[in-house]
Formats: C-alpha cells, structure tokens, sequence
C-alpha cells in the first residue's frame, strides 16, 4: 500500500517503493519535468514526464502534466487520454477538468466538453474560466444567447478581464446586440492597443451602425498592426503573423490554442463568402469587375468599401501564391 508521502508527490496507489534508488529517479524525473513545465518548455517536459512513466505507469503526476504539455504543444488527442486517465483517479480535480474540457473543444466534442465545464463551475462557483469554457462551448454549437450569460457571468467574477469582453463582444455581434459589442470592444481597446483583432472587430461594428469614417479608421489601424515589419517584437497571440484578415468569430474559437494559424487552414472560400454576406448583410464586393462598371464608379467608393476590397485582394493574390 502507497504511503501518504508517496500519494502527495503523486505516485499512484500501485507503486510498491520497492526499489528506493527507482523511487527516489522518478521523484528526480517528476521535479525536472516539472521545472521544465514552469518554464514553458513543453516539448522537454513531455518527454521527462513519459520517462518517469516508463518507470511507473500510474505515477499520477506525471500523467496528469504529461497531458498538459501535451495540450501546449497541440497534441489534443494524446493530452484527453493523459487526463481521462488522470481523472479516473481524481475525478473532482477542478484545474484538470478545465483542461480536459479545452482539449474536448479542441475536439469538437462539445458534449464532454461541456460536461467538464459544468462539474468546474459545479465545485466552484467563482471559477471564471470555468464559466469561460461554458461560453465557449455554447458559442460553438450556436448558442449565442447562452454564450453571452456564461461570458457576462465571467465577468462578473473578473471584471474588466480583456480576454472575457472580447468574447462577450464578439457573442453579442451574434445576437445583433451591435451597441453592447461596441463597448465590449471599445473597453478592450483600452487595455490592448497593439491588438489588431480589437480595431478590425470595432471596424466591422462601426460599418453595421453606418459609421464609415470610423469604420475606416478601425480597419487602417488593423492593416498597420498587422504588418510584421510595424511590430516586430509583438507576440503571435495578439494578431495574425501571416497577416490574413481577421473577422469575427476566429479568435473566439481559438482561445487558448496553441497556433495561431492551424485555426484557418480548414476555413475555404466558399465559408469566408457566405460569413461575409452574412456579417455586412450585404453581398461580397467583386474583385474583378468588367471596365465598364469600373468607370460608371469611379470616385463613388466610399474609404470603408475601398478598404474592404483591398483586404479581399490580398487574400485572393495570398491564396493563388501557395
């Protein structure tokens, strides 16, 4: 029978201590692994984790931030079986239950994603991540009206948190609550000015309220904080590095990924249309048009349309160059 000292540093219950030196090198794996996870080295601690397990399969703590590396490096299938397993075990532990139900999202398996949400919030009601999941989830499968309790909620356990109001802005677009988007956004503006997602949301917001001054402004401001050569020292997490346009409900989808670009490469042409007519509730501008109707129009454009075709443009000449 394991000791209460082995319990607490995470051996599982089946290891017999039989062989002190093996026992005192898996405490020496699990530590350095763990070292290596707090310095956001998941890669070096993923592999120091599955050797302490090669040593003891049921060594709980190596198996429980075995999946969290796993979860860092993007590896979602691997991490839910570290944490499925883990839980089995421990099945009212709050921090691994979060992380299994952002791997299940990751997933799309919306139901066991939710599930696990549900059993944070459950244990504790003040979890404000817990709640963010919950908005996640519902977001993803439609539910905007759901989404923007769950993120109002979030909120109100952390008030002013930029990561919840850009979600909460983004699940209000949805349900054409355009007035409270805005000050979602314009409150997030305040506390990430280098966010070029922020001004290009603000952008699309402004064009539905028929403000194209502003609206061109917003997304001027997207296409210099965008370029690479603006913000070389900016981190991949506050904007595309690849410099795609940015719309809603990419970023809100993608919360807490690891890539920054793995999230589009499923995203065709024939989606982006159909999200674009249903987000300016208008048909997409043409790229090409015939010489005729260019000339019947010219300096009739507006800056906000201009703006919009020549985002358009890049991505189509981005598209033909892969």
């Amino acid at each position: 029978m394991a000791s209460q000292e082995q319990e607490v540093l995470g051996f599982g219950p089946e290891f017999d201590g039989s062989s002190e030196q093996s026992g005192n090198r898996l405490e020496g794996l699990y530590a350095s692994g763990m070292e290596l996870f707090l310095e956001g080295k998941f890669a070096e601690a993923a592999e120091i984790f599955n050797k302490a397990l090669q040593l003891n399969r049921n060594h709980l703590g190596s198996i429980n931030f075995l999946g969290k590396s796993l979860y860092h490096l993007g590896n979602y299938n691997r991490a839910l079986e570290q944490f499925q397993l883990f839980l089995r075990k421990e099945p009212d532990n709050e921090e691994t239950l979060w992380y299994c139900g952002m791997v299940c999202l990751q997933l799309s398996r919306f139901t066991e994603a939710e599930r696990c949400h549900r059993k944070v919030v459950s244990l504790n009601p003040k979890s404000a991540r817990g709640y963010i999941g919950l908005g996640q989830v519902v977001y993803r499968k439609g539910l905007y009206t759901d989404a923007v309790g769950m993120f109002t909620r979030a909120d109100e356990l952390e008030n002013n948190n930029p990561e919840i109001l850009f979600q909460l802005g983004e699940a209000y677009n949805k349900i054409d609550e355009i007035n409270k988007a805005i000050t979602c956004f314009e409150t997030v503006l305040k506390k990430q000015q280098d966010n070029p997602k922020v001004y290009y949301n603000l952008g699309i917001l402004y064009d539905k309220k028929s403000m194209p001054e502003k609206a061109s402004l917003m997304y001027r401001q997207a296409k210099e904080l965008s370029s690479p050569r603006q913000t070389p020292g900016r981190s991949a997490t506050s904007a595309s590095d690849t410099g795609e346009d940015m719309f809603f409900s990419r970023s809100l989808t993608v919360v807490n990924q690891v890539s920054e670009t793995a999230k589009y490469d499923n995203l065709d042409k024939e989606r982006y249309e159909k999200f674009r007519e249903k987000q300016l509730k208008k048909k997409p501008h043409k790229i090409l048009e015939d010489e005729q109707a260019l000339a019947e129009n010219a300096g009739k454009m507006d800056l906000t349309k201009a703006s919009l075709k020549i985002n358009e443009a890049i991505n189509i000449i981005k598209e033909k160059r892969k």
